[in-house]
């Protein structure tokens, strides 16, 4: 491996000692060679340490950090960021597999295709034995290809990016800011939405040798919906306060934090978490009041 792999590849670990073998394997396994695979320890309890001392003590392309105290997964993963030398970087969950192709040939592609930021591929969930020969899971409006106004209106309806299918531009990354360590819940779709806004293309590789697998885990971060749901307005507001948004943008961005406040407050019985103050807030507020009967009469029919 040269000083300057092609792709770092960096796992953000909380006592997934009972899984982080199968992740790990994944990398190993790469028909890829230049890479590096950069572990950071979220302060865990368990026997993940001692696991992934195997990993290294046979292979210098795994590379192992802890840290002191338990930050969240925006923090371990900007922490592994750092570290990565990598021209590309692939982010992959603690109890989730790639392909063994994957980082190959989307790493190919992007090689081929200076204009495009983000690539990603197609992803399977399993249970038990990593399985990766089935069918992509993606519907069809979530295999999308553009930059700005395209994939920031899709997202704004939901994140259709799962983590570990995406191959992206470190240097873009660096320059989004990273991850946000305020959201330790949807952190991801965050950075998708700030990439998006600074007008970086994505690109659906419907190729089914980059595939991803996806754990079905109860106690994996996605699961803990109420969580969730306390960072989407935060997150929205974040967006809101930076720059790249057109005025059609904002307007839609607008209608959705009003339309989730009333979800919040009239559905969940939550006071809605709405992140700093600014017009964003008090504009959403007014907004909801004067949509609040036409939402609803059409509640009952989403």
């Amino acid at each position: 491996m040269s000083d300057e792999p092609l792709v770092s590849v960096i796992v953000a670990t909380y006592n997934y000692g009972s899984c982080i073998t199968d992740a790990l394997r994944s990398v190993e396994k790469q028909t890829l060679v230049d890479w590096e695979c950069i572990i950071v320890d979220d302060a865990s309890t368990d026997n993940t340490a001692a696991i992934v001392q195997g990993f290294t003590a046979r292979d210098p392309r795994f590379r192992y950090m802890s840290l002191a105290r338990n930050s969240g997964v925006a923090a371990a993963r900007n922490a592994g960021l750092g570290l990565a030398k990598g021209k590309y970087v692939q982010l992959l969950d603690a109890d989730d597999v790639i392909a063994p192709a994957k980082l190959e040939r989307q790493a190919a592609f992007l090689e081929s295709r200076p204009d495009v930021a983000v690539v990603y591929s197609g992803f399977v969930h399993f249970t038990g034995s990593p399985l990766l020969d089935g069918q992509d899971e993606h519907k069809m409006d979530e295999r999308l290809s553009g930059a700005g106004s395209t994939i920031i209106r899709r997202l704004l309806r939901g994140n259709i990016f799962r983590t570990n299918t995406l191959l992206l531009r470190l240097a873009a990354v660096r320059a989004a800011g990273a991850f946000n360590p305020a959201f330790r819940h949807i952190e991801d779709w965050d950075l998708w939405l700030r990439l998006a806004a600074a007008g970086h293309r994505f690109q659906f590789l419907g190729d089914l040798a980059c595939m991803a697998g996806v754990r079905n885990s109860p106690g994996s971060l996605s699961k803990d919906h109420g969580r969730m749901r306390r960072n989407v307005l935060p997150v929205l507001a974040n967006l809101w306060s930076g720059h790249g948004l057109s005025f059609t943008d904002r307007c839609l961005l607008l209608v959705r934090y009003a339309d989730i406040n009333l979800e919040q407050l009239l559905v969940n019985r939550e006071r809605p978490h709405g992140g700093a103050g600014g017009t964003l807030p008090v504009a959403a507020t007014v907004l909801s009041l004067l949509m609040l009967p036409p939402w609803l009469l059409t509640r009952p029919f989403r």
